[in-house]
């Protein structure tokens, strides 16, 4: 018995460390980190799984399902960033974990708190694919008297139904709830988030002026040197207020923004690739078409998804700044590969008539 106590310790411990190291990660995850922190939860759930067959005990089967349970959500706000794409294998642990909470709850029992049995048995119904209820659960959380000051549990909540509402387009919803968690975000950090949420729903709703100003406030905030920093939340801020300046034309500001993505991404990311192609198509605006190929083809030579008409659109304006210092040779290759690609392409016939009058 006392080894499996000090088995369960040790699983605590690791459980308690990767949570520590993920909330203090201050670069994008790279899909090499993304894996290892989703292998690492998953193992830990079932060595717990095992240890829960095994004791013997109330309160270490109790110590295991809570476990479980932290599990459970530190994949889903640190990891997952509020998403959750529920498959045979979540669903199953939801089921497993709800029962536990209604055991727990049956029993009178002090070790989850009214709030705490809500709000988890909420982002079980998410992990089991079960909307409505996540929905109604979460809805209680936020609509709770009790105090949570320990868990953050109505901001969670207030984030994930704002992030439910955003999915089914109902971009004001979205926001109204977004804008009620910030009456629970406990550091800047977590703010920032709050407010980068809330300004993409502005954004969504083409409220433009509100959502510069609310990405620009979450930026102010963010401070990768302490916890609760989201590298995630932090790009998209800097993307959403770059496109919001560059579609505006002003070029300065939206060039600074589009430098620091590619200074805080993964170099292989799609992130990188749209913030170099938007650098490139900066330098085009202001005629500097050197610099733009330059940038441009350092995009497309990074990325590393397949083809879409935003690739195509960037081979043709390489091709197009080529083309403005006289390099037919290099601009036809880029015409070329338009020519042959199955991506559906509004601007093919222009890119087809520019190969025809430099054959």
């Amino acid at each position: 018995m006392a080894d499996l106590t000090s088995r369960i310790k040790e699983l605590i411990d690791q459980r308690v460390a990767l949570e520590t190291r993920l909330q203090n990660e201050k670069e994008e995850l790279s899909d090499a980190q993304t894996r290892f922190y989703d292998q690492s939860y998953s193992q830990l759930q079932r060595q717990l799984a095992a240890l829960f067959k095994d004791a013997g005990e109330d309160q270490q089967r109790i110590t295991v399902m809570l476990e479980m349970l932290r599990i459970l959500e530190n994949r889903l706000v640190y990891l997952q960033n509020f998403v959750v794409d529920a498959n045979s294998e979540t669903t199953m642990l939801a089921l497993l974990v709800t029962r536990f909470i209604d055991r727990v709850a049956a029993g009178k029992s002090s070790v989850l708190t009214t709030l705490e049995s809500t709000y988890y048995r909420a982002v079980a119904a998410l992990y089991a694919g079960d909307i409505a209820r996540a929905r109604q659960g979460f809805t209680a959380a936020c609509e709770s008297e009790e105090s949570d000051e320990a868990n953050d549990i109505k901001y969670k909540s207030y984030v994930i139904l704002g992030h439910l509402s955003h999915e089914e387009r109902d971009y004001a919803k979205a926001k109204q709830l977004h804008d009620k968690s910030l009456r629970y975000t406990h550091n800047n950090n977590v703010t920032a988030q709050a407010l980068a949420l809330k300004a993409l729903n502005s954004y969504a709703l083409h409220e433009y002026d509100d959502a510069l100003h609310l990405f620009q406030e979450s930026l102010g905030l963010f401070d990768a040197d302490q916890p609760f920093f989201n590298s995630y939340f932090y790009r998209n801020a800097l993307l959403f207020c770059g496109a919001i300046c560059f579609d505006r034309k002003d070029y300065e500001l939206a060039e600074a923004l589009y430098r620091r993505v590619v200074e805080n991404v993964d170099q292989n990311s799609y992130d990188n690739f749209d913030a170099l192609s938007h650098l490139g198509r900066i330098h085009y605006s202001q005629g500097h078409y050197e610099e733009a190929a330059a940038t441009l083809r350092k995009a497309v030579e990074a990325h590393r998804f397949s083809e879409n008409e935003y690739v195509v659109d960037t081979w043709f304006l390489i091709a197009r700044a080529l083309l403005k210092r006289n390099d037919t040779a290099g601009a036809r290759q880029y015409l070329e590969k338009i020519a042959a690609t199955d991506i559906r392409y509004g601007k093919k016939p222009q890119a087809a008539e520019l190969l025809q009058r430099i054959a």
